[in-house]
């Protein structure tokens, strides 16, 4: 059914796979529109009560947007590729199930967003988060806002304008993850939480997600509004795309 995510179920648990571990499961329009598609098939069926997401291989859990798509936008382009990202973010914001990231790797950019918007993270010895979208002169205005959510302003803020990563310890430390264990236990471990709360009553979890949701739902439509404008002014301006070209020459060496 799927060719860049895999879909697993066992009882009223799903996992889903980022699958395109060639290029460390970065997110291209295929891969987001086929997990978008999952969340509605999740949203739809009242049998699944718990989500896990997770990378393919051991290097990445996702290394972020799939810039080879991204680099000739024009301004009103870049709005268009906001937009899909708030769809996608939204689709995994509306569940009503638990959703847990088993973070085996990098979860840089967009990639680092997706682990963000899970209720829970699990991460490998190896995985290590970060907002690197400085560097190619892009604004990371939606990794701020979950960020904030999630470690606080200041934190947030220094990854965002650093472009700097927090290591599985140091995410640990900071509580942007509940967990750190070895590699060949990751998936273990997230898929044993997934099916404790799955056992738990349904409504009580619905309405605790809905609660977390009516909290966070006004800064999240305000910061999509002004990601659209930021990105416009971005690669209007040529500086994303110079960014751009520059890291995936440098990468090609």
């Amino acid at each position: 059914m799927y060719g860049s995510i895999v879909w697993e179920q066992t009882e009223n648990v799903v996992v889903i796979t980022l699958n395109r571990p060639r290029v460390l499961n970065a997110l291209n329009r295929a891969l987001k529109g086929e997990l978008a598609d999952a969340m509605t098939r999740i949203k739809s069926d009242e049998s699944i009560r718990a989500v896990v997401i997770t990378g393919a291989g051991e290097q990445a859990f996702s290394a972020g947007q799939d810039l080879t798509e991204a680099k000739d936008m024009t301004g009103p382009e870049a709005e268009e590729w906001v937009r899909e990202f708030e769809l996608l973010y939204d689709q995994v914001r509306m569940l009503d199930v638990p959703v847990i990231a088993a973070v085996n790797g990098w979860a840089m950019g967009a990639g680092c967003q997706l682990a963000l918007l899970a209720d829970i993270r699990i991460s490998s010895e190896n995985a290590r988060y970060g907002m690197p979208e400085i560097r190619d002169g892009i604004p990371a205005v939606f990794g701020l806002e979950l960020l904030w959510n999630t470690i606080g302003m200041s934190r947030g803020l220094y990854l965002v304008l650093s472009g700097d990563s927090l290591d599985a310890r140091q995410a640990r430390e900071a509580g942007l993850t509940i967990k750190v264990v070895p590699q060949r236990d990751l998936m273990t471990e997230a898929t044993t939480l997934a099916r404790t709360l799955a056992q738990y009553a349904p409504i009580a979890m619905k309405q605790n997600k809905q609660y977390a949701r009516r909290r966070t739902e006004s800064d999240f439509r305000a910061c999509a509004r002004f990601c659209e404008s930021a990105h416009h002014a971005s690669f209007a301006a040529g500086d994303a795309k110079r960014g751009m070209e520059a890291f995936l020459t440098k990468k090609k060496r």
